[in-house]
């Protein structure tokens, strides 16, 4: 009766101690083979994770990187936990920092990936987030004519997939500073954090503060970068949720619903 009193204590300590490292990987299962074993109580906890991107390859580039997730110290057959990953980078500045005042066409080149497919996110070796799944990674290049005011008067997208559905994984260390990105085919995307936040609350998507639902400031946020699309300074890839490079009615209507 103390071995079970023991091992039941290390259980429950172990699992307390992982849920306050991370809110993302799934904690180890109850020992299906002692059926006196008690799983320690289920805790919820949900992460966001936000870096800036640095490198593409052995190239320079800048861009964001944001992860939301929701998990529990449970195996899958008990829990399923939801994870979002989206990246946006690029190595061109934005159109007011290289177009001149007046008319004019003007080019620019980015990258987008996107968790599809969530396969497991766990904590291995020296990564505290090990998220494994199906990755798209799309090269789109945004075309803008311009009138004689410098206002956008036409756009054209060209989208060309880079990776559709391709395995990979994003890493992200234990202290939380750095993390990469590597899919299948595909050069590994590098980075550094600029926030990490992990709760026993929930957190919505949709907040940029990360509380339990979207607000006034959320909107306003939309309204300050409305009809932004990608090579715009006031563009921003988090309020992209549809993730048609425009911050548009959909977007704004998309925060106003989960208000």
């Amino acid at each position: 009766m103390r071995k079970i009193s023991v091992t039941l204590l290390i259980t429950l300590l172990a699992a307390s101690c992982f849920s306050i490292l991370i809110g993302q990987a799934i904690a180890q299962s109850s020992d299906s083979t002692n059926p006196l074993t008690t799983p320690p109580p289920l805790t919820i906890r949900w992460m966001r994770y936000q870096g800036v991107v640095t490198a593409w390859g052995s190239e320079s580039y800048k861009g964001s990187i944001t992860v939301n997730a929701k998990t529990a110290n449970a195996p899958l057959s008990v829990f399923k936990p939801w994870v979002t990953v989206n990246a946006f980078w690029s190595n061109q500045p934005p159109f007011p920092e290289t177009k001149p005042t007046g008319e004019g066409q003007y080019s620019l080149t980015n990258y987008n990936a996107r968790l599809v497919m969530l396969l497991s996110i766990r904590k291995q070796d020296d990564f505290i987030v090990n998220v494994t799944g199906l990755w798209n990674i799309n090269k789109v290049k945004i075309t803008t004519e311009f009138d004689q005011n410098g206002a956008p008067i036409n756009t054209i997208k060209e989208i060309t997939p880079i990776a559709v559905q391709a395995t990979g994984q994003l890493l992200i260390t234990s202290d939380w500073k750095q993390f990469t990105l590597k899919v299948d085919g595909v050069d590994a995307l590098k980075g550094v954090q600029i926030s990490m936040v992990t709760s026993t609350n929930p957190m919505s998507p949709f907040s940029n503060s990360a509380g339990l639902a979207p607000n006034l400031g959320d909107l306003k946020n939309i309204m300050g970068c409305f009809r932004a699309i990608p090579g715009f300074s006031n563009y921003n890839p988090d309020l992209d949720y549809n993730h048609n490079s425009q911050i548009d009615l959909s977007d704004l209507t998309t925060v106003a619903a989960n208000m």
